[in-house]
């Protein structure tokens, strides 16, 4: 989403790095160059010169004048005023009672019914008990396809009775506390402008279940129309925070930045892609790292701990650790990588890898599933000792994986000096082979765009 003004933001914070001194009209220039890039990407102005009047009067202090790295400083300044204006601290939602309400509401077409899928599956990973509702009393395909989600990130869905919404949230609440559930999450009905009848019937909603979140979703598409959407719908209920949707699409994307310092109401959850794990807490501060080009180590870890397989990562340790790594582990670590979002995904993350978000968008993973339909065409024994691998079964793994024996070739000799490589990795030689290993297999497969 903030593709185009991270790049250039970090590309304004690289310069400041290297600067040994910096004067105030060197400040002003760089303040210049950043307030231009904000407005580009959609930024609300008010919010821009918030931020712009923030950052210069901080780095015209006496911590900037007297530190031996002034660049330094005015980056940690500027990541402090952004991860403010994007909302400040993260917060956790508020889920003391049981059952506590999340209310979802907003326009139709934002994701509304999705986005409860997604967040539904977020909190049983979480160890909550969760039930899905829907109030929308005009339209029964959405209650339908809520239904669906619901059976498909396995928690329940409670169909509420009455002949109002508010009726319908009052029963589906009693009946998921009579069920001992954690969390309901309710999906209001939407409309497809702000209307009177729409904020009225949420209101009612709101008031009767008494919820302990009122989250609104936003498309983040919709460009500064979010900032009218959001300011309407808190005017009407009080929101406690926003889910922003969308946010992988090609966009300028600065009415996000925009929506919490201008309506008050913090950014809470983004969606990420059309799947139903697309989906992540939003923290301000490693958010507006992203935009300044630091990366987001933490997220990283956090990728990696919801995504790989422990037990699986220990036992190929042990392999490694034995020199008995072979074709099927090979395949499967790279089916890890693809569940972390491919190579793109995680170098956007780490700190100090400076690409062109053209390179990464260029970044081709194919070559690492083609990798792997190669191990997949093969046999049990073949996978445990490529050795046997002739000319023949070599046209076979290719007819069966779509591939060449060429590719067959090129691949079977990556692996083998990986191989001799890690039979290595013992004692003290372990680090420097795993930096050897990293630049053997930098450009294993043909998936890095040349620079």
């Amino acid at each position: 989403m903030f593709n185009r003004l991270s790049e250039k933001l970090g590309d304004i914070a690289h310069k400041l790095r290297g600067s040994a001194r910096i004067s105030e009209s060197d400040l002003d220039a760089t303040l210049r160059e950043m307030r231009m890039a904000l407005l580009e990407a959609d930024v609300a102005l008010p919010v821009v010169r918030h931020l712009m009047s923030e950052v210069r009067e901080q780095a015209l202090g006496a911590e900037v004048a007297k530190s031996l790295q002034p660049g330094q400083v005015i980056i940690k300044i500027l990541h402090d005023v952004l991860a403010d204006v994007l909302g400040g601290q993260r917060r956790d939602l508020d889920l003391s009672k049981i059952p506590s309400v999340i209310l979802l509401c907003g326009l139709q077409g934002a994701g509304k019914t999705t986005t409860a899928g997604k967040l539904a599956r977020l909190l049983v990973s979480q160890g909550k008990k969760v039930a899905l509702t829907s109030v929308d009393a005009t339209r029964p395909a959405a209650r339908e396809q809520l239904q669906v989600l619901a059976a498909q990130v396995g928690v329940p869905y409670i169909a509420g009775t009455g002949d109002t919404a508010a009726s319908m949230a009052a029963s589906a609440v009693n009946e998921a506390g009579r069920s001992g559930y954690h969390v309901l999450i309710l999906d209001t009905a939407g409309r497809q402008v702000v209307d009177d009848g729409l904020m009225a019937e949420i209101r009612d909603v709101a008031d009767r279940v008494h919820a302990s979140e009122r989250l609104l979703v936003l498309d983040a598409m919709t460009g500064q129309t979010a900032l009218s959407i959001a300011e309407q719908f808190h005017a009407a209920v009080n929101m406690s925070g926003c889910i922003l949707t969308k946010t992988d699409a090609d966009m300028r994307g600065g009415a996000a930045l925009s929506v919490a310092r201008s309506t008050g109401v913090p950014v809470r959850y983004i969606g990420t892609g059309e799947k139903i794990d697309a989906f992540e807490p939003f923290d301000p501060g490693r958010m507006a790292g992203r935009i300044l080009g630091q990366g987001d180590v933490v997220g990283l870890v956090e990728k990696i701990q919801a995504t790989v397989d422990h037990a699986a990562a220990e036992k190929t340790a042990a392999k490694i650790n034995k020199g008995e790594f072979d074709l099927g582990d090979f395949a499967e670590q790279l089916g890890q990588m693809q569940n972390m979002g491919g190579m793109a995904g995680m170098l956007k993350m780490l700190p100090g890898v400076k690409l062109p978000q053209e390179a990464l968008a260029q970044m081709d993973d194919k070559p690492i599933k083609r990798m792997q339909a190669m191990v997949y065409s093969m046999t049990l024994k073949e996978r445990r000792y490529p050795r046997v691998i002739n000319g023949s079964r070599k046209k076979r793994i290719a007819a069966g994986s779509g591939t060449s024996v060429q590719e067959i070739n090129k691949m079977l000799k990556q692996f083998a000096q990986m191989q001799k490589m890690m039979k290595k990795m013992k004692g003290s030689k372990g680090k420097r082979m795993m930096a050897q290993l990293a630049g053997r297999f930098g450009g294993m497969g043909g998936g890095m765009p040349k620079m």
